[in-house]
């Protein structure tokens, strides 16, 4: 069963008059949460089927490989099954796709039968399932998760036409699988939510990593600001009724924003270990740090040139060394202001003006970049922009 403990700690204090400083630590901890995986993973390490495509990819004969597939209807005439599985599929051996290629051999089928079968090796040779060619998915309660968060807070009550807030949450936010996959299906490939699906069923400690919604800066401020003109006022509080009416009942107000990006996983693009979640990049040189938006030729990357040169595919059989979201997309910036004028007309009649607007600055919050090392736009920020441009609005109320 799903269990979850939780524990926080605060202090709080009045550093000014109505200005409450306070600062809060929050934990907590997960296990036996809802996980999904697909069981059809392809065994190509401890049977040694790593080494067989090696031997394939290095133009040599596989006496496995050739057992595996002598009955397969595709073989020419003299050609064994290290050959057939060259002619076929050559881009498998480059990108060191072992386990596409496992998965090959394992579900191929010749007159309602697996051709290991009809070649004498069985059912069962390299997949646990091969009668499930897609995806055999489970979903167990195996996943986990934590969470640690530093909150700092300021409060201003309202006084004399202040009033406001400041926030700064510096968190940390681990899993194994950032959502419930419960009747969902898991997974697969390249894709960013492809992370939460184990790179190995056997061992599902690989996948803890930063969860995929961790921010780990996040400031937040609002406020309330009334001028100090005009009666009951700090300045011009006696002026006449036509000055009054320009001056007084001026109102400022906003909110903003500021995340730090959310983690990404890149990818190679490529089966090297795992046939339904394609394995991590090697990355010599990299800091947790790298990635910054630039433009090259008009086009806005997130990996400079330099940077992209040092990204590599892992060998066959092999996990890349950067693991699961570990690295930050584009942050994320956003200020919301309203003025607002109100004035008295007569005694029963009173009129207000005011001006929203949204995303002040026109700050554009960029999504993720392509995180696909295969792909020929790696690195380069897609055209999906995750915030609005600027919005001005001006109403007008009148109240009686």
């Amino acid at each position: 069963m799903p269990t979850t403990h939780q524990w926080a700690f605060s202090i709080q204090r009045e550093i000014l008059p109505r200005t409450v400083f306070e600062v809060s630590y929050i934990g907590r901890r997960a296990y036996h949460l809802f996980g999904s995986y697909n069981a059809n993973q392809p065994e190509v390490l401890r049977n040694g089927f790593v080494n067989e495509f090696l031997t394939v990819k290095n133009g040599g004969e596989s006496a496995v490989i050739n057992r595996l597939t002598s009955a397969d209807s595709r073989l020419r005439a003299g050609e064994t099954g290290s050959q057939l599985y060259r002619r076929l599929f050559p881009a498998d051996f480059p990108n060191n796709a072992v386990a596409t290629l496992a998965n090959r051999i394992a579900t191929q089928t010749q007159s309602g039968r697996l051709v290991t079968d009809l070649s004498g090796a069985g059912n069962f040779p390299l997949i646990p399932f091969p009668q499930y060619a897609g995806a055999y998915n489970v979903v167990d309660s195996n996943a986990f998760s934590t969470y640690h968060a530093l909150q700092v807070q300021v409060e201003k009550r309202y006084h004399n036409g202040v009033t406001g807030q400041i926030s700064y949450v510096w968190s940390k936010s681990l899993d194994t699988q950032s959502f419930d996959p419960s009747l969902t299906v898991v997974s697969s490939g390249a894709t960013q939510t492809a992370g939460n699906a184990p790179f190995d069923i056997y061992n599902r400690k690989l996948n803890y990593a930063r969860s995929d919604f961790d921010r780990r800066h996040v400031f937040q401020s609002n406020f309330l600001y009334e001028l100090p003109f005009g009666p009951g006022k700090r300045f011009m509080n006696s002026a006449g009724p036509l000055v009054t009416r320009i001056v007084g009942g001026w109102q400022v107000a906003g909110i903003v924003r500021y995340y730090t990006g959310r983690p990404m996983t890149v990818f190679s693009g490529f089966n090297t270990f795992n046939n339904g979640v394609n394995s991590t990049v090697n990355c010599n040189g990299c800091s947790k740090d790298i990635g910054s938006l630039h433009d090259e030729g008009g086009t806005l990357f997130w990996f400079t040139p330099e940077e992209r040169a040092k990204f590599s595919a892992p060998g066959p059989g092999e996990l890349g060394n950067t693991g699961r979201n570990a690295f930050n997309g584009p942050p994320s910036f956003n200020m919301d202001a309203t003025l607002i004028k109100r004035t008295r007309i007569t005694e029963r009649i009173g009129l207000e003006l005011r001006g929203d607007a949204t995303n002040l600055t026109n700050t554009p919050t960029f999504g993720l970049p392509t995180t696909t090392l295969s792909s020929t736009t790696f690195g380069r920020i897609r055209d999906v922009v995750n915030s609005s441009s600027r919005k001005i609005q001006v109403g007008a109320k009148v109240t009686f």
